[in-house]
């Protein structure tokens, strides 16, 4: 799974925010998947505003679970910074570790809040 994943433009996230924007809390949004509408009420409307926003301006976002446990790797993909940083960063104590086997995992929640 890849954790970074490149910012949308600027001028999609901002045509498709402006739409979603646009709507009341009346108003239905719907998204269409594939073909399909999915409609969207409105807490995940100003979600999906606050996302684009984001992307749009070139912020870097991070979604998944907050037990979501990582490797070395991922970590490090997510951090900017080689394997060995992370590994030195664990063995200093300064990013939280669980150790599963032989191997390192490190929870999504750590390393966000360390970036």
């Amino acid at each position: 799974m890849d954790h970074v994943v490149p910012a949308l433009s600027a001028d999609s996230a901002n045509a498709l925010a402006t739409v979603a924007d646009s709507a009341n809390d009346d108003t239905l949004v719907s998204l269409a998947v594939d073909g399909v509408d999915v409609p969207l009420d409105s807490a995940v409307r100003d979600a999906l505003v606050r996302l684009l926003s984001l992307l749009g301006e070139g912020q870097s976002v991070t979604l998944g679970t907050v037990s979501e446990l990582l490797t070395t790797s991922q970590a490090a993909e997510i951090l900017g910074v080689s394997d060995t940083y992370v590994r030195r960063l664990a063995d200093a104590g300064t990013l939280p570790t669980e150790m599963r086997g032989t191997h390192r995992r490190f929870r999504l929640s750590d390393v966000t809040a360390y970036r």
